[in-house]
């Protein structure tokens, strides 16, 4: 699959009435996806977000986070997530390297004041930067075992190959649903954001919940050994097709 404009923008051309997400108990198709998405990003985009700024985004896996996200990338910024329980230190000793302009803050106050604050403001409009797949767009922090963690950069061609090499071996059709299990600051969780999009199945995001309950209705699911383990020994319902073990 190759992309003239940005996936989520391109499914709505394709199938636009289709459902891309289920936020709670919300569902969102391709074409209301994109008016949220356009909204979010005019309204970062008057705040200051242009092609090419640094944002961090310190937040959990929520609709919210997912959305200003997508509206982020639309602005054509790059986006650092953070583990919101990362000590402030570290932070101060890592961020005045990573040329960021910007923090969003989901959950709590910025406490970067070098940071200029972004909040979640609803503009009409439609802004987009022009879609270029190697143009930088995420930042995700390594674990720091040896040292300060660093930053490893992708593009968007990155992020889209390798979810077409995953999904080159498990099939994930139109009607299939993967969870979002995985934090979008790791680079696991992101993984199932773009095999996704570039499918242009559906994604279920759930405030934090027993897992089993997260799981209803879906069909495709990112764990982690325990989790899985906890599943099967609870003989737990669930719909199941595939599980990407690790991420």
């Amino acid at each position: 699959m190759i992309f003239s404009d940005w996936p989520w923008r391109h499914w709505r051309q394709v199938r636009g009435e289709a459902i891309a997400l289920r936020l709670n108990d919300e569902q969102l198709n391709w074409r209301e996806l994109c008016a949220r998405v356009d909204e979010l990003a005019s309204g970062f985009a008057v705040q200051g977000v242009v092609e090419g700024s640094g944002v961090m985004l310190r937040a959990w896996n929520t609709p919210q986070t997912l959305l200003a996200w997508l509206a982020l990338l639309q602005c054509g910024a790059r986006v650092l997530p953070v583990n919101p329980q990362l000590p402030q230190p570290l932070l101060e000793e890592l961020l005045p390297n990573l040329t960021l302009q910007f923090a969003l803050v989901l959950d709590g106050e910025n406490t970067f004041p070098a940071l200029t604050s972004l909040h979640i403001q609803l503009v009409e409009g439609a802004h987009a930067a022009t879609w270029q797949p190697t143009r930088l767009c995420s930042m995700t922090l390594t674990s720091g075992s040896t040292g300060l963690p660093k930053a490893a950069v992708h593009t968007y061609q990155a992020h889209l190959a390798s979810a077409q090499g995953v999904l080159s071996l498990i099939p994930f059709g139109d009607h299939d649903d993967w969870l979002l299990s995985l934090p979008l600051f790791h680079v696991s969780g992101q993984g199932i954001m773009w095999r996704w999009l570039y499918a242009g199945a559906r994604m279920t995001v759930r405030d934090k919940q027993p897992l089993e309950q997260m799981l209803a209705g879906c069909t495709h699911a990112s764990l982690v050994p325990t989790q899985l383990w906890r599943l099967l020994v609870n003989r737990s319902s669930v719909s199941l097709k595939a599980v990407l073990l690790g991420g």
